[in-house]
């Protein structure tokens, strides 16, 4: 019986073979169902090894076989802020794939700051991880880095709306156009004719700009609909200042087209503080479609559903080539209360 109790002791491979009466390649084979080895082993051999395993405590060391094969077996993700409701649904679909498939996540926010994202970058390359996923960060931010990636044969899958910059990329993003499409199309529905895009400021404003872009040529879809007016926040401050406005109706759009559901909740709890009906005066829509039950207001969104992202980034990961790749993925509206249930005027 090999005593394991003393601190620091690690149980080895070798002491689990020499324990159980196999060879080193049965613990191996063993451990690792899906992966040829140069022996085979009886179901009977295999859950004895797992027996022993249990009783001495032995955990497969993946450094070691990281020596072996090269890979970490580790994904880095990049999130440019992990604290919207979206973002948290993104860390667990990946996590929960990834983790099913022998990977580990490691999820990092670079909280909108340059330098802390180009230092969780190199982390990343210091770690040797297998791919990183970079999302909704700055398309030029530490392109340096990214080429450095390229040079390590460290693919990169990157979710934003542009075309992959270089062969060792790929891209996934939603249908952006699909998204102000279907707002447009139930506004359109409303009879809302006069709209106001209100975006996000900050250094993390290229998403929202993109996402402007794609009303303004949605809104060109419908005859007499116009997009009125752009206001971007990077505080509840500016919000609230934005909202006093319209307390002149004359002022005042059909419909406040939102960046993001928390700047669409937002936006619907100022209305209404400042004696604005919502929806009755002035509809609210949002884009993410992941509200809380605890959630001060459910606004009418457009749902991207992050788990059908989360399984392309592994497909894309796990092709044989997944260089060049560019996916997009069809969002889902879903009307709540701030929209009119019923048509108002019709479009002419």
């Amino acid at each position: 019986m090999i005593d394991n109790t003393r601190q620091g002791q690690q149980v080895t491979a070798a002491m689990l073979a020499k324990h159980a009466g196999v060879s080193r390649v049965a613990v191996y084979a063993a451990f690792n169902p899906g992966k040829k080895t140069t022996v085979g082993i009886s179901e009977k051999t295999k859950n004895k090894i797992l027996a022993a395993a249990e009783e001495l405590g032995y955990i497969p060391n993946d450094l070691a076989r990281t020596l072996v094969s090269g890979r970490s077996r580790n994904i880095g993700l990049l999130l440019q802020s992990n604290r919207s409701a979206m973002s948290q649904q993104l860390i667990a679909a990946c996590s929960r794939l990834f983790v099913d498939n022998g990977y580990l996540v490691i999820s990092e926010s670079s909280d909108e700051d340059e330098k802390r994202e180009r230092e969780i970058l190199n982390r990343f390359l210091i770690r040797r991880v297998d791919c990183v996923v970079i999302s909704w960060v700055d398309e030029e931010s530490n392109a340096d880095l990214r080429k450095q990636f390229g040079r390590c044969g460290i693919p990169i899958i990157n979710i934003r709306n542009r075309e992959p910059d270089f062969d060792y990329s790929a891209a996934i993003s939603f249908d952006e156009g699909q998204v102000m499409r279907q707002i447009c199309g139930l506004l359109a529905r409303c009879g809302l004719r006069k709209l106001c895009y209100a975006g996000i400021g900050g250094r993390g404003n290229n998403s929202s700009r993109w996402r402007h872009t794609h009303l303004e040529s949605a809104v060109r879809e419908h005859s007499g609909m116009e997009l009125a007016g752009e206001v971007s926040f990077a505080s509840a401050e500016e919000c609230r200042a934005y909202v006093r406005t319209l307390r002149d109706p004359a002022k005042r759009p059909q419909a406040i087209v939102c960046y993001n559901d928390r700047i669409a909740q937002l936006v619907t709890i100022e209305l209404r503080l400042a004696g604005i009906r919502v929806p009755e005066e002035i509809a609210v829509t949002g884009v993410d479609g992941y509200s809380d039950r605890f959630d001060l207001v459910a606004p009418t969104t457009v749902r991207l559903p992050v788990a059908e992202m989360a399984g392309e980034i592994y497909r894309i990961f796990s092709s044989s080539d997944y260089r060049r790749q560019l996916v997009r993925i069809a969002p889902e509206l879903i009307e709540r209360e701030t929209t009119p249930n019923q048509p108002q005027e019709a479009l002419s």
